[in-house]
């Protein structure tokens, strides 16, 4: 079996020659998905040269299908030999294509009425920008407590990162790397960090967490910003993607929430709970048991959520939080990751709790991480790097502002 693919316009045409039986099938399918892992969600198949096709190879070509009709794409079919034609017939494959073609019963909902997009360059980086709402901004609050948990309900319109648990009636020795955003919580348990955790808003059910220090943040975004917009666009740096957003923003200090496909990820999540914490705690040897550091770019070929702060002068309180990125760009940075199975991120325009309750179809948690930059000169790992995705952000006010 021979594979070769070509992008033409927004379009990956796949001609496909040889026997598509059970001893290819995995074959072509990895080629098919790698296809869709890089940014192709419109693909052209000829199967001109296709001179055999069993149920395996059928499998195959259907599971395609319905992957790119749920993330808004498209199979089409530009050519077949007669023998694959008559048995694509056979199984009604074709009207299966016409069927993905109609719009899915669900529905996005988007909140705004402004479905143009402009098409813009910041800061070098290719952007489509959706302008939500142009009064919107994001109301942070730092929480810091020592030996209890705030409770926090995130629902819609809500975030929250840190040092914390999931539920109303955990307790502080279950607190480890937390990420909740709108109606989607993960977590690192304390006491048991190899098992990550999640709460996902269900009917009436919104999830509840305790947190102990750092962020909680509420309101409505202003854009949303759509990076990696073909194929062949090179990962980009989380920094790259933070000066970027603030110069979106035009101000120095932005939340944002970010669904995107990894390159990879730098950071660290702590190993033990909320009440291991003593006097020093980060001292070295000892850390290296309490304290999970990707020494090497992790959870390649993933995707994740994002969320926190950046800020080129942050306020006293917001300082207490964050932390200086690098020794350059002048950011101060405190961000969490939930990291999932890979899942391509929709294009164009999408609403943030529809595209959360998508990403967790494979009820999968990877891990959670507290993104970092390791800038070590010589042996750091350096920092996360993103590929394509969405970016929901706002300016930042505090309650003592």
């Amino acid at each position: 079996m021979d594979i070769v693919t070509e992008l033409i316009g927004d379009e990956t045409h796949v001609v496909l020659s040889g026997r598509l039986d059970a001893a290819w099938s995995n074959a072509v399918n990895q080629a098919l998905q790698n296809t869709v892992h890089s940014g192709s969600h419109h693909i052209a198949l000829n199967l001109a040269n296709v001179d055999y096709l069993s149920s395996a190879g059928i499998r195959v070509l259907v599971i395609l299908a319905k992957h790119l009709q749920k993330i808004g794409g498209r199979l089409r079919l530009a050519d077949a030999s007669p023998a694959v034609r008559e048995v694509l017939q056979l199984v009604g494959f074709h009207q299966l294509l016409a069927g993905l073609d109609k719009p899915p019963v669900e529905k996005l909902v988007v909140k705004s009425d402004k479905t143009a997009f402009e098409s813009c360059e910041i800061n070098g980086i290719a952007l489509e920008r959706y302008l939500l709402n142009a009064d919107a901004l994001q109301q942070v609050t730092v929480i810091d407590n020592s030996d209890e948990t705030t409770l926090l309900e995130i629902g819609e319109g809500h975030w929250a990162i840190g040092h914390g648990c999931l539920g109303a009636d955990s307790s502080l020795a279950q607190a480890g790397e937390l990420l909740a955003v709108d109606g989607l919580a993960v977590c690192l348990p304390g006491d048991d960090p190899q098992h990550p955790d999640w709460l996902s808003q269900e009917g009436g059910l919104v999830p509840r967490v305790g947190l102990v220090h750092g962020l909680y943040a509420s309101g409505t975004f202003r854009y949303l910003l759509r990076f990696g917009l073909h194929p062949d666009t090179p990962p980009l740096r989380l920094s790259e993607l933070a000066q970027m957003t603030l110069a979106c923003c035009e101000c120095d200090t932005v939340a944002w929430v970010m669904i995107a496909e990894t390159a990879h990820l730098i950071g660290a999540a702590l190993q033990v709970s909320a009440s291991a914490r003593e006097s020093g705690f980060f001292n070295f040897p000892s850390i290296r048991d309490r304290l999970l550091f990707t020494a090497e770019p992790a959870f390649a070929d993933e995707t994740c959520v994002v969320a926190g702060v950046i800020a080129r002068d942050a306020n006293s309180l917001l300082a207490k939080q964050l932390r200086p990125y690098d020794g350059e760009s002048g950011l101060a940075m405190h961000h969490h990751a939930g990291v999932m199975p890979f899942m391509p991120v929709r294009k164009g325009l999408i609403e943030l709790s529809e595209s959360l309750q998508r990403l967790m179809d494979t009820q999968t948690v990877r891990g959670v991480l507290h993104l970092l930059n390791d800038d070590r000169e010589g042996v750091g790992a350096g920092e996360s790097f993103l590929r394509r995705g969405a970016i929901w952000c706002a300016p930042v006010v505090c309650p003592l502002d």
